[in-house]
């Protein structure tokens, strides 16, 4: 007596099938869903060079552009340097916070407190805060580490005798 059993190879081989499908379905819908965010988007603007998000029309990157042309008709850097400068990524000087606010950071730090020192240098060469030496010392500095630079020019401003109002 013969009997046979009824299985389904085709059955059989469709549930590794089907379970691969899901596998790759579900692996589709997480990529899908994890692209990058608004915020990673709106920063990744930042990898540009500064020149050239300047050039584009974003307002906070031609404030950046003009502190650094002040400094370089101040004399504090050289043609070569604040072209070099504007040439580096735009996200050495500014970036978003979490909030999506943007706000200078690293080197846009240091140029803004530079750009504080030179509004004050003459008044405080005149105090005798500074001594023409060590204005022509931080000029010298900035042109080869601008953050030591910004530290030095955030110490003289700080050192301004206060006015009486």
């Amino acid at each position: 007596m013969h009997s046979t059993r009824f299985t389904s190879t085709r059955c059989a081989r469709s549930r590794p099938r089907s379970a691969l499908l899901l596998v790759l379905f579900a692996g589709v819908l997480a990529a899908a869903s994890c692209g990058p965010s608004k915020l990673q988007k709106e920063q990744s603007v930042f990898d540009r060079p500064l020149a050239t998000l300047a050039d584009s029309g974003q307002v906070e990157a031609m404030r950046v552009v003009a502190d650094i042309e002040v400094l370089r008709a101040q004399g504090m850097f050289t043609d070569s340097l604040a072209n070099s400068l504007m040439e580096l990524p735009a996200s050495e000087y500014m970036s978003l916070d979490e909030k999506g606010v943007l706000t200078r950071v690293s080197r846009g730090v240091d140029l803004s407190k530079l750009m504080d020192y030179i509004a004050a240098e003459p008044q405080l060469v005149q105090e005798l805060v500074v001594t023409a030496a060590q204005a022509a010392e931080l000029r010298r500095l900035a042109m080869e580490n601008m953050a030591a630079a910004a530290e030095m020019a955030t110490e003289f401003v700080g050192q301004r005798p206060e006015t009486p109002k």
